[in-house]
């Protein structure tokens, strides 16, 4: 299977909410650590819990994308991360902020164990 085009991955709904999760929380992270610059280098649990959480969505999102698109792990980080940057750039920050923190934090506990969402039906190939 051919890897999939970023305009693939971004109609995906399933794999655009978690990349958006993930971003709204890279945005937590910064502006926490804009506001305590001291936190860089010794890290509060709530910036830990932060960081804890945006590697659970990445790792769902990873995982989305390596069993959907039948591809490798290192390709589907490669093209998460190329989607995570296009949305960082395409949409507006006040956009991204309107993903609500608390929502972004909460992961379906079947997801923090399994780290695979099942695609829906209709998505499959």
């Amino acid at each position: 299977m051919a890897a999939p085009r970023l305009r693939q991955l971004r109609r995906d709904n399933l794999l655009f909410k978690l990349a958006m999760n993930a971003v709204r929380l890279h945005l937590e992270e910064e502006d926490r650590l804009v506001r305590q610059p001291h936190l860089r280098e010794a890290p509060d649990a709530d910036l830990l819990f932060i960081q804890q959480s945006i590697d659970q969505w990445i790792g769902i999102a990873t995982n989305y994308i390596a069993r959907k698109f039948r591809c490798a792990a290192p390709q589907a980080m490669q093209l998460l991360g190329e989607l995570l940057v296009d949305l960082k750039t395409g949409i507006p920050v006040d956009e991204l902020r309107q993903v609500p923190y608390q929502r972004a934090l909460y992961l379906p506990p079947a997801w923090v164990t399994d780290q695979q969402p099942a695609a829906p039906a209709s998505e499959e190939n």
